[in-house]
């Protein structure tokens, strides 16, 4: 007995230690979003394609970044499995603006079914109600939530009391809303550039201006390596979930640093120029909707057609755009690091995930109970930390 609570007891401890350390990775991402919105505004655009492909072939199905733009631009809108493309882009959009499911849970949570909707399969298919996501069950998981919760557990705590209550209806949802959890605790205390209007993408999601404040992309993290399963409340789950979002925020540190350097050459590419250059302006909307045509760049700046083709390819010349339908007609260009992911396919497909823990069905008690002591053993964990962060303090 002592040997497995000592074991338990490390890994817990390593689990706070894990949980901490995302939490400062988290907030410098956060901060430099803060500082710069145009630049959060295009690290979140990037990250929400990445992480709803990743959530959709957690469930088991194969899609990839570059199956998406067909879908969108016509022409090929065969390529790839249909189901798996639209359920993406479905989730694209809802990430990119999912709502506050603690301030408005009801909205929020219409929000995110209503764009993710429900994925054929066999743990979906027993009568648990996907369809609907089951938005009665948020009652009890935001009831879970701590005032002092760090976004990150308050996230973990919210996602896996619902998964638990819903059945484990719907995985996506519980993905979607452990994003929307976290970036609504961030908002909490809102930087200068505040909440932003909620505009229709013309593009399904892959333009547009971003309406959130989430930084951890949990299905990215379980997707490092290799496929890990989502089980949010059990203690091996929020283990590999902490890891692997170690790992992910590591590296967008970099990312967001890149969106920030993008930022700074489009911005300086209209200076110098005469008067009456619409430079700046054309790069500034790529800022705000990073994938555009030139009949949506002439609409957004109030210029012809023409002009607005010219003032792409002079963003061309100068690095900051790329074309990425590789056509003579109904053309679309991006920022770079959306064109990497969306014009290029990744260096694997993707495959099968391993099937959830616990499925429908599985005894309530016992998953209550597992729940429990997987966020007991993070708390003691937690407490202990902060006991001993709180005497260096001191001393």
């Amino acid at each position: 007995m002592a040997g497995r609570s000592g074991g338990t007891a490390a890994r817990g401890g390593a689990g706070a230690l894990d949980l901490l350390r995302i939490e400062v990775l988290a907030a410098r991402i956060e901060a430099f979003g803060r500082a710069d919105p145009d630049a959060g505004n295009l690290w979140r655009s990037e990250m929400a394609v990445a992480e709803a492909v990743a959530s959709v072939a957690l469930e088991g199905r194969r899609v990839s970044e570059a199956d998406l733009l067909p879908r969108v631009a016509g022409g090929d809108a065969g390529r790839g499995d249909t189901v798996s493309g639209e359920l993406a882009l479905g989730l694209i959009r809802a990430l990119k603006a999912p709502g506050d499911p603690v301030a408005r849970p009801g909205e929020a949570m219409e929000r995110l079914t209503r764009r993710i909707g429900g994925l054929p399969g066999p743990a979906r298919d027993s009568g648990a109600g996907h369809e609907e996501g089951r938005p009665e069950a948020l009652a009890p998981a935001l009831a879970a939530l701590r005032p002092d919760d760090p976004p990150v557990l308050a996230a973990l705590r919210v996602s896996a009391t619902y998964a638990h209550a819903s059945g484990r209806a719907n995985p996506m949802v519980e993905r979607a809303l452990f994003m929307a959890v976290e970036g609504a605790c961030r908002r909490a205390a809102p930087g200068p550039g505040g909440a932003v209007a909620y505009e229709e993408d013309p593009m399904r999601g892959l333009s547009g201006r971003v309406d959130a404040d989430w930084v951890a992309t949990p299905a990215l993290a379980l997707s490092v390596d290799r496929y890990r399963p989502w089980s949010p409340g059990s203690v091996t789950g929020v283990a590999d979930l902490l890891t692997g979002l170690g790992t992910v925020l590591g590296m967008e540190i970099g990312r967001i640093g890149l969106a920030r350097d993008w930022l700074r050459r489009a911005r300086a590419c209209g200076e110098g120029r005469h008067g009456r250059s619409r430079l700046g302006d054309a790069a500034q909307a790529f800022a705000s909707a990073p994938c555009l045509t030139s009949a949506l760049l002439a609409d957004r700046i109030g210029v012809t057609p023409r002009g607005a083709t010219n003032l792409i390819d002079a963003l061309v010349e100068e690095g900051l755009l790329r074309e990425i339908t590789r056509r003579r007609t109904a053309r679309i260009w991006s920022v770079p690091g959306l064109a990497e992911r969306l014009a290029t396919r990744p260096r694997r497909a993707a495959a099968a995930a391993p099937a959830p823990v616990s499925a429908p069905g599985a005894d309530p008690q016992a998953g209550r109970a597992a729940l429990t002591r997987a966020f007991e053993e993070l708390d003691a964990a937690l407490g202990r930390a902060d006991a001993l962060l709180g005497r260096r303090g001191r001393g």
